[in-house]
């Protein structure tokens, strides 16, 4: 299920701190904003947004397009209609804002990807979808950002378990 934003959250409480709204006024609010979010959030599925970008590779800015997928949840990286790089949308961990148009992704397990884009209003755009993947991620049980990797996830992938019944209706395996 969706949940508001911390800032909105705090825009509401402050909205009923200030009696500009009663707490079922508020409940309302927070009601419709998280409907809008959903909307809004339905509108990326099956949207493809492209934009020109910098990358900074071999001490030097290289032009590429920056493509985010929302049909196969993937985000590429093209180099003159070449696709360099493929990235799920699991991997993605953060988008870190830095100076004037430059930005850097966080990848799980893989290093960051510093970009630039062309102008301030494509920064603004791609860090808004950005923000959507990983909000789509934090939805996602932990298990299925996994893919595999016992390692970054506390899942046992061989070995032998032990059943316990502790009454009637509870079961729990233990190593």
């Amino acid at each position: 299920f969706f949940q508001l934003s911390q800032e909105k959250i705090l825009k509401i409480m402050n909205m009923v701190k200030n009696k500009e709204v009663s707490i079922e006024g508020a409940l309302h609010l927070a009601q419709k904003e998280l409907y809008a979010e959903k909307d809004s959030q339905d509108l990326l599925t099956g949207s493809q947004f492209n934009f020109s970008i910098y990358k900074y590779k071999h001490y030097r800015w290289q032009k590429r397009i920056l493509q985010i997928d929302f049909n196969t949840k993937t985000i590429f990286n093209i180099e003159k209609g070449i696709i360099k790089k493929q990235f799920p949308f699991s991997q993605v961990k953060a988008c870190e804002d830095t100076e004037r148009r430059r930005f850097s992704i966080v990848f799980h397990g893989r290093q960051d990807y510093e970009l630039e884009a062309v102008s301030l209003d494509d920064k603004r755009k791609i860090t808004y979808l950005l923000s959507r993947v990983i909000q789509s991620n934090s939805y996602k049980r932990p298990a299925e950002s996994c893919s595999g990797r016992p390692a970054e996830c506390d899942v046992i992938h061989e070995g032998l378990l032990d059943l316990q019944q502790n009454t009637f209706t509870t079961t729990e395996w233990v190593k």
